[in-house]
């Protein structure tokens, strides 16, 4: 009689990790998730298995997920400059600003040439106020690879409300009557609060955000949000040229009105 096949529990553990490695490169986050949760199973506190799972679950917009894996992680292993910037990363969209620049400085500790954790460090430090500190880090960052990460350009002698006026000009005739009424404003960067009145957090990178809450039981274009706000930090990034931010505003408009709206196409 043929005896029973086995893998060997280590050998099985490695073939496993390797093959998460591969679908985490290859884009393939669904299957890296399987493997990195079968890891768990076995052993819940697995390094690989929780890294993976924290690396994919943030290229697929989880940050609830990742925060959990990757905090769980640094509670029980010594992380590398690649976790805690995947930490930075997590936390700076889960709006903990003070937590992204402490885990961007971590990173950068360990690996002072990683760049993007330069440029978070800028990111964290604007958002809180520290302009000219943020700055530096940019600075930092732009020596490294000034193609991918250069230094943020000033927006302040944009003339804002004809892009404004060439943006509402672009849109569909239903969405340019929707906005009639509507306040529109400009800030520089979302408030925290407006940002974490959602759940999930709202990104930081977020270009515009109304105000109100749109009816239940009545139709919504018979009601307006009582004011729209649009962010001129984040609409010049990654570009600065008038037409870019003009379609990055028009887009920011569309999104807000369809929101608002419950729609998921553009109205004619």
């Amino acid at each position: 009689m043929a005896g029973t096949w086995t893998v060997d529990p280590t050998t099985l553990n490695s073939l496993r990790q390797r093959e998460a490695q591969r679908a985490l490169v290859e884009g393939r986050l669904d299957d890296a998730l399987i493997e990195a949760e079968e890891l768990l199973d076995e052993q819940p506190t697995h390094p690989y298995g929780l890294a993976i799972v924290g690396l994919s679950a943030l290229r697929m917009g989880d940050t609830v997920m990742a925060l959990e894996a990757l905090n769980r992680f640094i509670e029980l292993h010594e992380p590398d400059a690649t976790i805690m910037h995947a930490l930075t990363v997590a936390r700076f969209e889960a709006v903990d600003y003070r937590g992204a620049l402490s885990a961007a400085e971590q990173a950068t500790k360990l690996d002072p040439s990683l760049v993007a954790s330069w440029h978070y460090q800028g990111l964290t430090l604007e958002r809180m106020g520290k302009r000219s500190e943020a700055y530096e880090r940019f600075e930092r960052a732009a020596a490294l690879d000034a193609e991918q990460f250069p230094i943020p350009k000033d927006h302040s002698d944009l003339a804002w409300e004809p892009l404004l006026e060439r943006a509402l000009a672009s849109l569909p005739k239903d969405i340019q009557s929707f906005y009639s009424s509507v306040d529109i404003r400009f800030g520089d960067f979302p408030a925290v609060e407006d940002l974490l009145e959602h759940y999930p957090p709202l990104s930081p990178f977020t270009d515009a955000l109304y105000r109100g809450r749109p009816p239940q039981d009545e139709d919504p274009w018979s009601h307006r949000p009582t004011q729209l706000t649009l962010y001129k930090a984040n609409l010049v990034r990654p570009s600065i040229v008038e037409e870019d931010v003009v379609k990055r505003m028009s887009d920011a408009l569309v999104h807000e009105a369809m929101h608002w709206l419950g729609v998921s196409e553009i109205p004619g």
